[in-house]
């Protein structure tokens, strides 16, 4: 199952604010997509791998990654951000404990079924939470056409994945709910027996013709999703590796996109909220309103654009005084130069005049760094009224960069890119990049395969998530007829790995590493 959401719904439903981890991710591709993917489930206090301090006098103890200040203070930034407020998830997806606790087959169903419907709600953009039997017999309470926890979120539907039996007392609140106008939907096999004093007892067959849909099919149907509440968010087109979490605060409302795969994707999204539509960075603290951004009677349209294993946090209400100036959507940016050929290079004390490749490749492995990059090029005049980016598509882990003697600041995670507008020049420029690498062993946590230019051959191919082990030894499930599932962070499942990617986590084949400026370096106007 998904122990990440479990762990969040669990305080979603019981009210606590704080939901721990102590896989919470660190520096390099792997940490950050962890930390990321556990973000968007809920988790908000991390417990983040990162060499931050020496110990005593140890001289052979490495120095901390120039990277590990960034993403501590991300980690911190993410966690408020998603502590503030309360959850604002529609749909409930019930976990079947009664099911499973009778055990048999029945009771291994009922697992797959839960796993696999909450990736296809992931897949198609729906928020949701787990919905446990202690809430719907007891704990949340009804009223306004729907059962609002101990946050004061209120569930509009509630999905049951296939189950045997259910309880005399459950299936009399769902009667209450459904007829306030709550949805109830079945999604593969129906309960067979109403569970009242005992199991012993359990003999009569539930009379179900009270539920809003029952999907025989056990996934989630274009008919499943037409029976939900209102979608918060709405895409332009398919993008099932796109995972999000919904937070209402009291004057705005807050989105946490992540994307699970390994390529950029651009989209048009339609978010629920009113007010500024707002990037705020969680890797700088900037906020930015989003240039492009339009208000209609559904809610503000959004261009959503995303790198490799991006995460955006949009904020829907008031601008901050304290926000910057509008930020390029980055959507459709016109290319100005391709910065290809030979860099110069100092690798391990070694000067060298080659074309982008890997350290490793170039003879040098498990070096740390740091490298400097040199690279003189003619550039034109800036377009007018237009903003010069520099952008390097893959850079392992971290890179800092100077054009014409100014410092431009680092990055170490995706997206990898610059604002050059006041440093370019007109005729020659010279660029100094200089790159850090995780030492051996320290890309922390367990994330996806390295970004790939290549787009696959469709949106459900697209790598994503296999790490923490991902394949059969970590005992990764499968899900029927929807496409081969692997393991992922927190010991769920997500889309199978590309061949050859594994993760550097338990259970799976460490990918081979690869350090160094990997390109491609471009100047792009927007």
């Amino acid at each position: 199952n998904n122990f990440p959401k479990l762990a969040s719904s669990a305080a979603h439903l019981f009210g606590k604010p704080k939901v721990w981890s102590e896989e919470g991710g660190g520096p390099g591709i792997d940490g950050k997509y962890q930390l990321d993917f556990q973000a968007v489930r809920g988790v908000n206090a991390f417990q983040i791998r990162v060499p931050v301090t020496r110990f005593g006098q140890d001289t052979n103890a490495s120095a901390p990654p120039p990277q590990a200040a960034m993403i501590a203070w991300y980690a911190n930034r993410a966690g408020y951000l998603m502590a503030i407020g309360r959850p604002a998830a529609q749909v409930g997806l019930y976990h079947p404990g009664n099911t499973i606790w009778l055990g048999g087959e029945a009771a291994s169903e009922a697992d797959r079924s839960t796993t696999k419907l909450g990736w296809q709600l992931f897949e198609h953009q729906v928020d949701w939470d787990y919905f446990d039997e202690q809430s719907l017999s007891s704990v949340a309470t009804l009223g306004n056409g729907g059962f609002t926890n101990l946050s004061g979120q209120t569930y509009k539907a509630i999905v049951f994945p296939s189950m045997t039996v259910i309880t005399r007392t459950g299936l009399d609140r769902l009667r209450e709910f459904a007829k306030g106008g709550g949805k109830v939907i079945f999604v593969g096999e129906t309960p067979k027996l109403v569970l009242d004093k005992s199991f012993m007892d359990a003999k009569e067959k539930p009379d179900l013709s009270f539920a809003t849909l029952i999907e025989p099919s056990g996934d989630i149907t274009p008919a499943v999703l037409a029976a939900l509440p209102k979608p918060d968010v709405k895409l332009d087109a398919d993008f099932p590796r796109l995972t999000y979490t919904h937070r209402q605060w009291t004057d705005g409302d807050m989105y946490y996109f992540f994307n699970e795969s390994n390529k950029s994707e651009s989209r048009v999204a339609t978010i629920e909220g009113h007010g500024t539509a707002q990037d705020w960075n969680m890797g700088t603290g900037e906020i930015h309103p989003i240039a492009g951004a339009t208000a209609g009677a559904d809610g503000i349209t959004i261009p959503l654009v995303l790198a490799p294993y991006e995460a955006k946090v949009i904020v829907v209400g008031p601008l901050p005084k304290e926000a910057a100036g509008a930020e390029p959507s980055f959507a459709g940016g016109t290319t100005l130069a391709e910065l290809t050929g030979d860099w110069n290079l100092t690798l391990n004390g070694k000067p060298i005049t080659t074309e982008l490749k890997p350290w490793e490749d170039l003879g040098v492995a498990g070096f740390a760094g740091p490298v400097t990059y040199h690279k003189q090029f003619t550039a034109s005049a800036a377009p007018k009224g237009k903003h010069v980016y520099l952008e390097i598509a893959d850079v392992h882990d971290y890179a800092k960069v100077t054009l014409n003697g100014k410092e431009l600041g680092a990055e170490g995670w995706q997206p990898y890119r610059w604002d050059v507008t006041g440093a370019l020049k007109k005729g020659a420029n010279e660029l100094v990049i200089q790159v850090d690498a995780l030492a051996q062993g320290g890309r922390a946590g367990f994330g996806g395969p390295q970004p790939t230019a290549a787009a696959a051959a469709s949106p459900s191919a697209q790598a994503t998530a296999p790490p923490a082990g991902a394949g059969p030894a970590n005992g990764a499930r499968r899900r029927s007829g929807a496409g081969a599932m692997a393991a992922a962070p927190g010991g769920g499942v997500g889309p199978a790995a590309p061949a050859g990617a594994g993760g550097g986590g338990r259970g799976g084949a460490a990918t081979p590493a690869t350090s160094g400026l990997l390109g491609s370096v471009k100047l792009v106007a927007y």
